[in-house]
């Protein structure tokens, strides 16, 4: 009972959403390889009709604390042919954020930003300074606590759902996981104060099930908001020109209305001062959501607006409807997706199989 009364302590008493939980640092990363590939030979054409798939690599960290916080995103794709490489792209950016007031939303930031494709003459490197407002906060503790208590009633190992102070206590307790030796010790913690709201003992089953939930990976939740305008430098410019100033802007949001959904949205643009002539604009959005049994279902879109200077804009939009297995340590997908590229008569239409494995 003590326990329970000391955990209590540092929580509100009343129940939370998802976006309002707060935990004293957030640390989120995430690393993923995806490969999809599609063989098709109609025995009525003398040749291969579809020979061709694609490499994905993709890395995600965030870090916040009331002081300080950092962003470090990088992806590669690699387009194969006959498994032979075709063409390829990388992006990568590492933001640091300062925040003068402790617990407050404006922020300086500095940075670099980094991008490389086939297209482009030669990798393109920006540093980048600026101002910005927002925070992110990782609210996979609470996300976690929620689905140790619906899963508890589901097993009918408790007569009703878990109360919202103890909801928030167990969230506590995830968000501290690593100050505990084991899962194991942080499991029996969970236990005590979950036996003493609902006043039942838990079996082997349940706690099996908890320790599961709580060494999870691949359910991370985030929310928060940011928005950030700066200037920089290019020292390296993609498309082989002379180097120069640049400015830079960016907006991104994440939101989850519950354990099961994950919606990211990012927007930038950027380009030198003369920004009518030469200019990038980027932006996606993506949203999950866990139907049960394993298995997810995903959308998203992404919109790339490049104008080299004194070059028509190159516009590219795709977007994508999937469903997703998960696996032990991975997943398998259905994939359907449209694209289209400036100067293409139509949409290009892809229906494809992919595998993922989780790296981290």
């Amino acid at each position: 009972m003590g326990l329970f009364l000391v955990a209590l302590a540092a929580f509100p008493v009343s129940a939370q959403s998802l976006c309002s939980y707060r935990s004293p640092e957030s640390s989120v990363v995430g690393a993923r390889v995806t490969f999809a590939y599609r063989y098709y030979d109609d025995a009525a054409t003398p040749f291969v009709d579809v020979n061709s798939g694609r490499l994905a690599v993709a890395y995600d960290q965030l870090f916040d604390s009331p002081n300080s916080g950092f962003t470090l995103v990088g992806a590669a794709e690699l387009a194969l042919s006959g498994f032979v490489p075709t063409a390829w792209l990388g992006q990568g950016a590492l933001t640091y954020r300062l925040y003068p007031w402790s617990e407050g939303v404006f922020f300086l930031f500095g940075g670099l930003e980094a991008a490389a494709s086939t297209g482009l003459s030669q990798p393109g490197l920006d540093v980048r300074a600026g101002l910005g407002l927002g925070r992110f906060t990782d609210v996979t503790p609470l996300a976690k606590a929620k689905r140790i208590g619906a899963a508890l009633v589901s097993l009918r190992a408790i007569p009703s759902g878990l109360s919202g102070d103890v909801v928030l206590a167990v969230a506590g307790m995830i968000g501290r996981a690593g100050e505990y030796p084991s899962p194991r010790e942080l499991v029996a913690d969970i236990e005590a104060i979950v036996e003493f709201d609902a006043g039942a003992q838990l079996d082997a089953r349940a706690l099996l099930m908890i320790e599961d939930l709580v060494v999870s990976t691949g359910m991370e939740r985030r929310c928060g908001w940011a928005v950030q305008a700066g200037a920089g430098y290019e020292l390296l410019d993609p498309y082989g020109g002379t180097q120069s100033a640049v400015f830079a802007s960016s907006a991104d949001a994440a939101f989850a209305s519950s354990p099961s959904d994950q919606f990211l949205l990012h927007v930038s643009f950027s380009g030198p001062f003369d920004l009518l002539d030469e200019n990038s604009l980027v932006g996606s959005a993506s949203y999950v959501v866990d139907l049960g049994a394993g298995q997810a279902m995903t959308a998203g879109y992404t919109l790339s607006r490049v104008k080299p200077s004194g070059v028509p804009a190159t516009t590219t939009h795709q977007a994508s409807l999937g469903l997703v297995f998960s696996l032990s340590r991975g997943s398998l997908g259905l994939q359907a997706s449209v694209s289209h590229r400036t100067g293409e008569p139509g949409w290009s239409i892809d229906v494809s199989m992919s595998a993922a494995l989780e790296l981290l």
